[in-house]
C-alpha cells in the first residue's frame, strides 16, 4: 500500500513537472511581438511590408495603417528580415526582439531608383493608371467651388547627421557636449537633433470664383531655434499640393505628378496586389520614372476598386530631378470618403531633406504635417464667413491663439506628439539659459549679414568698412543703425566715409518711421553727401559698388565714372492689404562731377550749379505678392501675377534754388509664369518720356550699364556706365530658364544638376533736340552718347547651378553704328583742335559669372 501511494505520488509529481514544462514550451511558441514598420524619413506607418523570420521561414505582412503582430521562432537565435520595395532589407537579430514586446520598426536605407525591382503586371498598372485619369474630375478634392474644415498643423526641423566626434574633439563644440542626449538616431552612422517644432490649429475657409481664402488661427506654439532664413527656405512646405493634377509646383520646381494625364509618358506604371479593408477593395499601384533627369516621383498608392479615386499614395522625388540642395524630398497623402462616392483629403505630409553641404554632412530636415477635421463643401455658411474679408487671403490670428494650455493642445491635436517633437520642448529651454550659445550664434550672424548687435545699436556690414575706387583710392566706411530693441517702429541708420586720395569725408543719414496702427503708412526721410557711382537697375534699390570686393573683378580699360551728389529726400509710404501701394517724395539734389565726365559748368542753365528740386508719385499693384518683413528690409515674394508700377515725376523750378522745369512718366510690368513641362519665363517691360527741358545728362534716363565681371540681371553687362541716355525710351528685359529639358537630351547629362538659358536685353531710346544741343555729346575726354532711335540689344545664354552655387552668362552685345556729328573727324597723327573724342573700347561678346542660392 505504501509503496503503491509512493508510486502514485511520484506519478503525480512527474505528470505535474512535465505539464509545467509544455506548458512553458507552448508559451513561447505562442509568445507575440507587436509593432509598426516605419519609413525612417516621414516617419510614416508602411502599410503591406513584409516580415519574416529567416530560420524559421514564417513570417507575416503589417495590415493597411502598418501595424503588424507576429509569433517568436521556437529556436532561436534567428533574425527578423524586414523588406519594402524600394527599400534595402533590414535585419532584426532575435536578441533585439526578445528586449520588448512591442517595436517601431524603421526601413533600411532608401534604393536608387535601378535599385527597385517589382513583379507586376506592367499591362494592367497602365489600365490602372488610365482608370485613375479618367474618373479625375469626379474625384478630385478640390473640384468644389467652396469648402471649409479644422486644419491642423504642425513643422518639425532637425539637424542630421550630428557628428558625434566633433563635440568631443573640437575645443570651441566640448561645452555643448550635453547636446547629445537629446539625439535621436536610426542607427550610430544617421543621428539628428530635433531643433525647431511649430503646430497651429485653425478654420479654413476657401472659395474658388471669386478665389478667396480665410483661415482664423485659433491656437499656435513655437519651441525651437527660429532661423528665418531657414524657415524661409521651407517656405515651399507651406504651399498646397495636389497630386491629382498634371504638374505639382515644389519649391518653384515643377514635377510632373504620377497622376497626370500625360503620365504614360514620363513612368512606369506596375500593379501589384489587390488589398480589402474594412471590406471595401483596393488595388495597389507602383509608379517610377522612365527615364533619369526629369522632375517625377517613385513611389505608390492604393486605388479604391469602386471609385478608382486615391486612398493614399507616396511620392518620392527622383534622386535625378532638378531641384538644388534637396536631398531627398517625400509627400504622403490620404484621403478619405466624404459620402458614398466622393473623397476629401485627410493627411498631407511633406518631407525635405536639405542639405547646402556635401553628401553625409550637416543637413536640415523639415516635416510638415496637415490634417483635416469636419469638412464641409458648398454650404452658404461658407460665403457668409469669407464676405468679412478686406482682400483675397486673409489670415486672422485670435488674440488668446498663443496662450493655449497644454490641457488644451492634447484634447485638440488630431494625434498626439512623437518623442521627438517632446524633446524639443526641453532642448529649447536649456539652449536659451546656456550663453555660450548666444554668443557662437552671434559671431555666426556677423559673418554671414555683415552686422553685428549691441543691445539697441548695430554696425555694419563689414565688408564695407575698406573698399577702393579710381577716384578716391583707398576708402574708409563705417555704419552705425538702430536695431528693434531701440524701436520696433523707427529705424535710424547713417555712414561716414573717408576718401584717402580726395581727403574727402562722405557720408548719409536716414530714418524710417512705420506709424503704429496706421495700416501701412511709413515715413522716410534722407540726407546724402557722397558719390553716385552710376544707375545699376531699373527700379530704385541700386546695386553698390561700396565694398571690397567690386575693384577685384572690374573689366580691364574702363574708367570709372562718378558724379557727386548731395540730396535731400523725403517721403511717405501707404501699403493696402490688396497689395496696392502708393509713394509721395520730395526730393532736392545738387551735383558735381568728376573727370571723365563733363564738368557741370558745361551743362548747367547758369554755367555754375546744377540744383533741382522733385516732386514724384509712384503706384504699385502686386496682386498675389507676399513679403518677409524683418527690422531693416521688407523682403518681397513675388508670385506668377503681374506685377505693375506707374511713375509720375515733376520738376520745381524755383523752389529750394531749382532751375529746371519737367514732367517724367514712366511704366512698368514685371511677370514669372511657367511653361508647362518647358521651364519658366521672367521679364521686365519697360517704358517712359521726359517732357520740358532742355535739362542736363544726370536728370535725364541713363541705361544702367555693368562694369565688373560679376553678372547683374538687370543691367546691360557689356554697356558702360553713363554711356547711353534717352528722354524716350522702350525696352524689355526677357529670360527663359529651361531648367534640363534640353541637356536632358544628352544621355550623359541626364544626372548632371546644372540648367540651360537663354536671355535678351533689348532697349530704344531717343534724345530731343534740345537735349541733345545741351548735352553736346561731343566732350573733349568723354562722349555722351543716344540711341538716335534704334536699338541696343544684348543676347545671352549659359549654365547655372553649376556646383550648386555658380551661374556662367555668355553674352552678345548688338549696338547701333557709332554716328560722328558733322564737322567731327577722327582724331589722327594731327587731330584738330576739337577732335571727336577716341571712340571707347566696346566688347562684343563677355562671359561673366554670378552666385545664386536658389532650389
Amino acid at each position: 500500500m505504501k509503496f503503491t501511494k509512493y508510486v502514485s505520488v511520484s506519478a503525480k509529481m512527474y505528470f505535474f513537472f512535465i505539464s509545467i514544462l509544455v506548458f512553458q514550451n507552448i508559451s513561447a511558441q505562442q509568445k507575440i511581438v507587436s509593432g509598426s514598420v516605419l519609413d525612417p524619413f516621414t516617419r510614416e506607418r508602411i502599410p503591406y511590408a513584409s516580415l519574416q523570420w529567416k530560420k524559421a521561414g514564417f513570417g507575416t505582412v503589417t495590415d493597411s495603417i502598418g501595424n503588424f503582430k507576429l509569433a517568436l521562432p521556437a529556436r532561436r537565435p534567428d533574425t527578423l528580415l524586414v523588406t519594402y520595395v524600394g527599400f534595402e532589407t533590414k535585419s532584426i537579430p532575435v536578441n533585439a526582439v526578445l528586449d520588448s514586446l512591442h517595436l517601431n520598426i524603421q526601413l533600411g536605407v532608401l534604393k536608387s531608383d535601378k535599385g527597385v525591382v517589382v513583379k507586376t503586371k506592367s499591362k494592367r498598372g497602365l489600365i490602372w493608371w488610365q482608370r485613375i485619369v479618367s474618373h479625375k474630375p469626379n474625384n478630385d478634392p478640390y473640384k468644389y467651388d467652396t469648402y471649409k474644415y479644422e486644419l491642423y498643423n504642425k513643422v518639425e526641423l532637425d539637424l542630421n547627421n550630428i557628428n558625434r566626434n566633433s563635440f568631443n574633439n573640437i575645443k570651441l563644440l566640448k561645452p555643448f557636449g550635453f547636446i547629445l542626449d537629446n539625439v535621436d538616431s536610426v542607427s550610430e552612422k544617421t543621428p539628428f537633433l530635433p531643433v525647431f517644432f511649430t503646430e497651429t490649429i485653425s478654420d479654413y475657409y476657401y472659395t474658388e470664383s471669386p478665389h478667396k481664402v480665410r483661415e482664423i488661427i485659433k491656437a499656435a506654439s513655437t519651441k525651437g531655434i527660429k532661423n528665418e532664413t531657414v524657415l524661409q527656405f521651407m517656405g515651399g512646405a507651406n504651399q498646397k499640393i495636389n497630386s491629382y493634377s498634371n504638374y505639382i509646383m515644389i519649391f518653384g520646381k515643377e514635377f510632373i505628378s504620377p497622376l497626370s494625364s500625360v503620365g504614360d509618358k514620363y513612368y512606369r506604371y506596375q500593379a501589384a496586389d489587390t488589398q480589402t479593408i474594412n471590406n471595401q477593395q483596393y488595388f495597389h499601384l507602383f509608379f517610377s520614372p522612365l527615364q533619369a533627369g526629369e522632375n517625377t516621383f517613385a513611389g505608390e498608392c492604393l486605388i479604391h476598386s469602386t471609385t478608382w479615386a486615391i486612398k493614399r499614395i507616396s511620392m518620392d522625388a527622383s534622386s535625378t530631378a532638378s531641384i538644388n540642395f534637396v536631398k531627398r524630398l517625400s509627400i504622403v497623402q490620404e484621403f478619405k470618403l466624404y459620402n458614398d462616392s466622393t473623397w476629401i483629403l485627410s493627411k498631407d505630409k511633406f518631407v525635405a531633406e536639405i542639405s547646402p553641404l556635401k553628401k553625409d554632412k550637416l543637413s536640415f530636415i523639415g516635416r510638415k504635417t496637415s490634417m483635416y477635421n469636419n469638412t464641409v463643401v458648398n454650404d452658404p455658411s461658407i460665403y457668409n464667413e469669407l464676405k468679412k474679408n478686406s482682400q483675397k487671403e486673409e489670415v486672422i490670428i485670435d488674440d488668446s491663439a498663443k496662450e493655449r494650455s497644454n490641457v488644451y493642445w492634447d484634447s485638440k491635436r488630431l494625434e498626439p506628439l512623437g518623442k521627438n517633437e517632446l524633446k524639443v520642448l526641453k532642448l529649447i529651454d536649456t539652449l536659451k539659459s546656456f550663453p555660450l550659445f548666444k554668443k557662437y550664434t552671434n559671431a555666426a550672424e556677423f559673418i554671414v549679414d555683415g552686422r553685428k548687435k549691441f543691445g539697441k545699436i548695430e554696425i555694419g556690414p563689414w565688408f564695407r568698412w575698406f573698399s577702393g575706387n579710381q577716384l578716391e583710392q583707398f576708402r574708409m566706411r563705417f555704419d552705425l543703425a538702430t536695431t528693434e530693441k531701440f524701436s520696433k517702429n523707427l529705424l535710424m541708420h547713417g555712414y561716414i566715409a573717408y576718401g584717402m586720395k580726395t581727403e574727402t569725408f562722405h557720408g548719409k543719414v536716414d530714418a524710417n518711421y512705420k506709424i503704429p496702427a496706421s495700416n501701412g503708412i511709413s515715413v522716410f526721410a534722407s540726407y546724402t553727401h557722397d558719390l553716385d557711382n552710376g544707375k545699376g537697375r531699373y527700379n530704385d534699390e541700386d546695386v553698390s559698388m561700396d565694398n571690397m570686393f567690386t575693384q577685384l573683378i572690374r573689366r580691364p580699360n574702363i574708367r570709372q565714372k562718378f558724379i557727386q551728389v548731395e540730396e535731400v529726400k523725403a517721403a511717405i509710404t501707404k501699403e493696402w492689404k490688396s497689395k496696392f501701394s502708393t509713394q509721395l517724395s520730395f526730393t532736392r539734389s545738387d551735383y558735381e562731377t568728376f573727370q571723365p565726365l563733363p564738368h557741370r559748368s558745361s551743362v548747367s542753365k547758369n554755367a555754375s550749379d546744377i540744383i533741382n528740386a522733385e516732386l514724384g508719385l509712384k503706384l504699385r499693384y502686386a496682386p498675389g505678392e507676399k513679403s518677409i518683413t524683418t527690422h531693416r528690409k521688407t523682403h518681397r515674394l513675388k508670385g506668377f501675377n503681374p506685377v505693375y508700377e506707374l511713375k509720375y515725376a515733376t520738376g520745381l523750378q524755383g523752389v529750394t534754388g531749382s532751375d529746371y522745369s519737367y514732367q517724367k512718366l514712366a511704366a512698368s510690368i514685371s511677370q514669372k509664369f511657367r511653361i508647362p513641362r518647358w521651364g519658366n519665363v521672367s521679364y521686365y517691360a519697360y517704358s517712359g518720356k521726359i517732357f520740358g527741358g532742355p535739362l542736363p545728362f544726370m536728370l535725364l534716363e541713363l541705361h544702367p550699364g555693368n562694369e565688373i565681371y560679376y553678372y547683374n540681371r538687370q543691367a546691360f553687362n557689356l554697356m558702360n556706365r553713363f554711356e547711353y541716355f534717352s528722354d524716350q525710351f522702350v525696352g524689355i528685359n526677357l529670360e527663359h530658364n529651361f531648367d534640363k529639358k534640353l541637356l536632358n537630351l544628352l544621355p550623359f547629362m541626364r544626372k548632371v544638376s546644372v540648367r540651360q538659358f537663354w536671355n535678351v536685353k533689348a532697349v530704344q531710346g531717343t534724345l530731343s533736340d534740345e537735349n541733345r544741343r545741351l548735352n553736346r555729346l561731343d566732350y573733349e575726354n568723354y562722349r555722351l552718347r543716344s540711341l538716335r532711335g534704334r536699338t541696343y540689344v544684348e543676347l545671352g545664354t549659359g549654365l547655372e547651378n553649376i556646383f550648386r552655387f555658380l551661374r556662367i552668362d555668355l553674352v552678345w552685345r548688338f549696338a547701333p553704328p557709332q554716328v560722328i556729328p558733322p564737322g567731327m573727324v577722327n582724331p589722327g597723327p594731327n587731330p584738330n583742335p576739337s577732335p571727336f573724342p577716341t571712340p571707347i573700347p566696346m566688347s562684343k561678346f563677355g562671359i561673366f559669372g554670378s552666385f545664386q542660392f536658389k532650389l
